[in-house]
């Protein structure tokens, strides 16, 4: 059956609610409530399992149209489940199936696996495991980000499949976000500047204290100075690449004189520890070893391997080479 004018529509709606909410709406709820109408199913829902040492948790569950009960239960027997309960790891997904919207019978055929276990002893409690399943586990790389998709009785067409799909990268790239800035929220609040992180279009997705105050102070001047540093140079403002393969960038609005904003934005590129920082950011300040040990309270010898370090990591083959590549961004 050809979907509607009304559930593409839908899709684009969805799409641009994934895309344009701040961090901090959580839109995947939401969009759980929408896919039984975009879909034309009976239920829906999005959920995580983390594999740790072998046994499953549930990390959240977001459902509509779904038994009652049924997220108690899945917890009580997810610890319980071999690894691939439902015809994937949780812990590592097959790459034949990230990303992309597969129906029952798609696994089947990719995995030949007839029943998993989650249809075997747990969906028949609720009545669900003859549905057929459309789902997509959208995942950044190999790590899983969320399980998302729709059930009903009848077989889900290729049409209703395309439009999985096409929610899919929006899916992917809202989900991908809120786990980045969940990890590095409390980090850029000890960045000492203004810090931002930029989407794909240039749209600020999030900002630390700093940042946030600007904002309110013209947030036009600074959204317009943030765009014109993401597409090239721009004084005052270091951008780097929070992904190595995704859109997503770190902006800071640099102090003059200061280099613990700078420090900050190669820490990511670098990938430079916390001590690997601390010392950057004091030899970037024009002190001697002998000094930063005192600073640090190491040995200098200590301090000797740091900066050695990160050489490498920079690819800089001199000290001063390294402070000057710092300053300029080079």
């Amino acid at each position: 059956m050809a979907v509607t004018s009304v559930q593409r529509s839908l899709a684009r709606d969805l799409i641009e609610a994934l895309d344009r909410a701040p961090v901090s709406a959580r839109p995947l709820p939401e969009v759980v409530t929408q896919l039984p109408a975009l879909l034309d199913a009976e239920q829906a829902c999005a959920f995580l399992v983390r594999s740790e040492g072998g046994i499953h948790r549930l990390e959240f569950f977001h459902g509509a149209g779904m038994p009652a009960g049924i997220k108690p239960a899945f917890e009580r027997w997810l610890p319980h489940a071999p690894k691939r309960f439902a015809a994937y790891d949780p812990a590592r997904p097959d790459p034949r199936q990230r990303n992309l919207a597969l129906r029952s019978r798609d696994v089947l055929a990719l995995t030949g696996v007839t029943a998993p276990a989650v249809n075997r002893s747990f969906l028949p409690r609720f009545a669900l495991s003859e549905s057929d399943q459309l789902r997509v586990l959208v995942c950044e790389g190999p790590s899983l980000l969320a399980w998302v998709g729709a059930l009903r009785a009848r077989p889900f067409s290729r049409d209703e499949q395309r439009l999985l799909a096409a929610l899919t990268p929006a899916l992917q790239r809202r989900l991908a976000l809120e786990r980045l800035t969940g990890e590095i929220g409390d980090a850029l609040e000890d960045v000492p500047a203004a810090a931002f992180v930029l989407g794909g279009a240039g749209a600020v997705l999030h900002a630390n204290a700093a940042g946030r105050a600007l904002l309110e102070r013209d947030r036009k001047a600074v959204e317009d100075r943030l765009a014109t540093a993401r597409k090239g140079n721009c004084p005052g403002v270091r951008v780097a690449r929070l992904l190595a393969d995704g859109e997503l960038r770190l902006a800071i609005l640099m102090t003059p004189g200061d280099p613990a904003p700078l420090v900050e934005v190669v820490r990511l590129d670098w990938r430079l520890t916390p001590r690997q920082a601390q010392v950057l950011q004091l030899v970037a300040r024009g002190m001697s070893n002998r000094a930063v040990a005192a600073q640090l309270s190491c040995a200098e010898s200590t301090v000797e391997l740091h900066v050695t370090a990160l050489l490498e990591k920079s690819g800089c083959e001199s000290r001063a080479r390294l402070v000057a590549r710092l300053w300029s961004g080079a």
